[in-house]
């Protein structure tokens, strides 16, 4: 796993300025956010002929975000008359807050009559994040993840193990399920790695070989052994585990499991600052059109993604390289060699859950644009487009731009 110091996003330079329903708060509609939104107005839409009812046969077909009704009526044999079914523009509501170290917003479309609900969702989402965040937390010291660290380094976690939250446990299966499909380029496990790392910048010098060699006994996250019963085994005392590079999509996913079964009907974009993101359905008849720009300047744009039932997240190594005796050194660490990557990367991801679209964004921080790498995120069922170093791009055979971009290499 590329783990540092922070975990990167491609950046983005344009507020989305979103509108919102009478009497909602307007923070969110403040802030940057990964992509620009390309949307239509409701007006558009229904010009364009989204959402309107139309007469087929014997049914009245209804479509509304992704809800589509077919409702065919036959009396004694013969067409009845069918009611016009007045259509319903929806409605935004938004909002956002500081969250898990950035900026959490919410981008919901809904029908008039489940407004009240949408705003009573969000006001969960605040605490339910917040939960979450409470137990994934590396940066908290009362954390879930803090406690099991603590136990992790205890003299006699070998004979004993420690107990795991079953949420913790949940995201530490996922985690390690990367770090077999990556060959080990996304390890939670890799901290005492990094550590060795920031105290060399920090004092100008390159790392002695004996820290490097005692971390590089605690990294690996073959390591830790799960039973799946709440129980988690180490084979060497002194593991730490990170979570910064899956646990935002792991918010998510909660956050979009739930909102699906409380509001089927609506659509919504929820996101993570510059690096995490999931669209559930779409404002249109097509989907949420996200523009993703590089940290580069000099690169602009990299292009448009269509995103619907989706989770895209973006990683980037630039920006963040720092200086070891004169000596560029990326903050990205290799947890397989031990070593910085060389070179920088962009990586962009999208997968049906946001936690492995994470998990993989981070990973290709270190497999960079080769051809072998993308095997491997082609297997794992995947999408990416990677951006490196002099230039070179590479992308999964199903990977699509919805906007023009420069040619990929396989």
């Amino acid at each position: 796993m590329a783990r540092a110091m922070g975990r990167g996003g491609l950046c983005m330079g344009q507020d989305r300025r979103l509108p919102g329903a009478p009497g909602e708060p307007g923070r969110a509609r403040r802030h940057r956010t990964l992509v620009c939104l390309c949307r239509q107005s409701v007006g558009q839409l229904y010009r364009h002929g989204a959402g309107r009812p139309r007469r087929r046969g014997l049914g009245l077909t209804r479509r509304w975000g992704r809800l589509t009704l077919v409702l065919p009526l036959v009396l004694a044999g013969c067409l009845a008359d069918v009611p016009s079914v007045e259509w319903e523009p929806p409605v935004v509501v938004s909002d956002g807050w500081l969250a898990m170290g950035t900026f959490f917003e919410a981008d919901l479309r809904v029908r008039p009559r489940d407004v009240d609900s949408a705003r009573r969702w969000l006001e969960w989402a605040r605490f339910e994040i917040a939960r979450l965040e409470r137990i994934s937390s590396r940066h908290d010291p009362e954390s879930a993840l803090s406690a099991l660290n603590r136990a992790l380094g205890a003299d006699d976690v070998l004979h004993t193990g420690a107990r795991v939250d079953a949420e913790l446990e949940a995201m530490l299966f996922e985690s390690v399920g990367v770090w077999k499909e990556s060959g080990g380029a996304f390890d939670v496990t890799v901290g005492p790695l990094v550590d060795v790392w920031s105290n060399a910048v920090e004092r100008g010098g390159w790392p002695d070989l004996e820290p490097l060699r005692l971390a590089r006994r605690r990294v690996g996250a073959e390591r830790l052994l799960l039973d799946g019963e709440g129980e988690i085994a180490v084979t060497v005392r002194g593991v730490q585990i990170d979570l910064d590079g899956i646990s935002k999509g792991a918010v998510l996913d909660r956050l979009r499991d739930d909102l699906a079964a409380r509001l089927p009907a609506a659509a919504a974009l929820l996101s993570f600052g510059e690096s995490s993101i999931v669209a559930i359905g779409a404002p249109d008849d097509r989907g949420w059109r996200l523009l993703v720009r590089s940290r580069d300047p000099a690169r602009g744009s990299l292009g448009s993604v269509l995103l619907r039932d989706r989770a895209l997240s973006v990683s980037s190594s630039r920006g963040s390289v720092r200086a070891i005796a004169g000596v560029r050194v990326s903050h990205v660490i290799d947890p397989r060699t031990g070593t910085p990557v060389e070179g920088t990367v962009e990586a962009i991801v999208t997968a049906d859950r946001a936690a492995r679209a994470d998990a993989w964004s981070t990973a290709l921080l270190v497999l960079g644009a080769r051809p072998t790498a993308l095997q491997l995120v082609e297997k794992a069922g995947v999408e990416a487009y990677v951006f490196g170093t002099a230039g070179r791009s590479a992308a999964t055979q199903g990977w699509q731009w919805a906007g023009a971009v420069g040619r990929s290499e396989r």
